[in-house]
């Protein structure tokens, strides 16, 4: 069993390039390191560990074998990249290889990112024992606090990652003959040591053909009433006034654009349009989607975001401290801004969102006689950001930038 979990896993990373994959513990610290490291560096960081001692015995002995097949073939030496023979079996052995060594990597970074959690979650234990209280496990555990925020999010990420190599490790056993058919549809499923990161750039576009696509969406809705509205004799009344509410949004010139615009809401209810294109947007970044291969819905996604606007606000963290890095993933998150913001624009939206969704609205809600709906006022507000960044002339996408900009007299001039 055991050698055919290490069998399979092996496969899994064959499928993924050989560009290297994003460090948790990089991106926790506010740095990016390397994806692959020398033997001696992992080895050190890991330490005495079963899995990186198991994985270095692995990864000699098949080093072993590949150098003598590389001497078989007359190269004891696989030359870099750039100057690779031509020769077909070379190739596929320095391929092999490198997809041990990132193997071997993930597993040691995984291993080491688990120490540290370990000890973050300790110091949390003892932080709640001061106070007088005790750490629940799971999620709730980690909004305790006694934490910097680049200890939060490592720790948010230490546990999608757990969750995602239990769901690889459970395809990998009772369906191992699909499991590289998993892994291609579903490559955001490994844990983050083995993951490629996401250019923002294609973020941006995915997000500006998003934004379009919902318009057409509603233009369309709002003069075509749906099929499953003839199975409902009695229902089209129903159907009228959805048609009618979109035709207003449409004449009112997406008027949640408007700081005091129209209603884009009638009863709290958001129309499925924009939900479908909102999910869109927020699955465009791989870390938005946590563990589900799926994607996720705005309403959790929302939920989720409010559990760190309730630990930026409750721990005080000033924002301007955070790292360039994890500003940008929060900033992405919310749908706030795009590839070419700058930290100070970043602080400052940020800034805004929190006193419109957590401070504002505790200060309305003291009394006890006003309900707050936060997931309604996120979802908004993330429709906000969205098509504010798509109408941004920095956006990546040259042809909706051209689109937005038409009616401006200086010309445009598309990257």
């Amino acid at each position: 069993m055991a050698r055919r979990l290490l069998t399979t896993c092996v496969l899994a990373t064959i499928t993924l390039s050989q560009d290297g994959f994003a460090n948790a513990s990089a991106i926790a610290a506010g740095r990016r390191l390397p994806g692959r490291r020398r033997k001696s560096t992992m080895m050190a960081a890991t330490g005495g560990s079963d899995i990186a001692l198991a994985s270095s015995t692995v990864t000699s002995a098949v080093d072993a074998s590949v150098e003598e097949m590389a001497d078989s073939i007359g190269s004891s030496q696989v030359p870099p990249a750039d100057q690779q023979s031509g020769n077909p079996l070379v190739q596929l052995v320095s391929y092999v290889k490198n997809t041990i060594v990132n193997f071997k990597d993930g597993l040691g970074q995984m291993n080491a990112d688990h120490r540290r959690c370990n000890g973050i979650r300790t110091k949390q234990v003892d932080y709640a024992k001061a106070k007088g209280i005790k750490r629940p496990r799971g999620i709730k555990g980690i909004q305790v606090g006694g934490i910097s925020f680049e200890e939060y999010c490592f720790l948010r990420k230490g546990l999608v990652d757990r969750n995602k190599l239990f769901a690889v490790t459970m395809v990998s056993l009772c369906l191992p003959n699909y499991f590289v058919y998993y892994m291609w549809s579903f490559p955001d499923m490994l844990p983050s040591p083995f993951m490629n990161a996401k250019s923002a750039a294609e973020m941006s576009r995915e997000r500006c053909h998003a934004v379009i696509s919902t318009m057409l969406d509603i233009e369309k809705s709002s003069r075509i009433p749906p099929w499953t509205s003839k199975l409902n004799p009695f229902g089209k009344r129903a159907t009228d006034r959805a048609m009618e509410r979109l035709s207003g949004m449409i004449s009112a010139g997406s008027s949640f654009m408007e700081e005091f615009g129209g209603h884009v809401l009638a009863g709290n209810v958001v129309p499925k349009q924009i939900l479908k294109g909102l999910g869109k947007a927020i699955s465009a970044d791989p870390l938005n989607k946590g563990a589900s291969p799926f994607g996720i819905g705005p309403v959790k996604h929302a939920e989720n975001i409010a559990l760190v606007d309730e630990f930026l606000v409750n721990e005080d963290i000033d924002l301007k401290s955070i790292p360039s890095e994890l500003l940008a993933e929060a900033c992405s998150a919310r749908l706030i801004g795009g590839q070419e913001w700058t930290d100070a624009e970043r602080v400052e939206a940020l800034s805004s969102w929190l006193h419109e969704t957590e401070m504002q609205p505790r200060e309305v809600t003291k009394g006890g006689k006003i309900h707050y709906n936060g997931n309604l006022a996120r979802v908004v507000l993330m429709c906000y950001n969205v098509v504010d960044s798509t109408r941004d002339a920095r956006s990546d996408s040259a042809l909706v930038r051209s689109m937005y900009q038409g009616q401006k007299q200086e010309s445009v001039i598309l990257s």
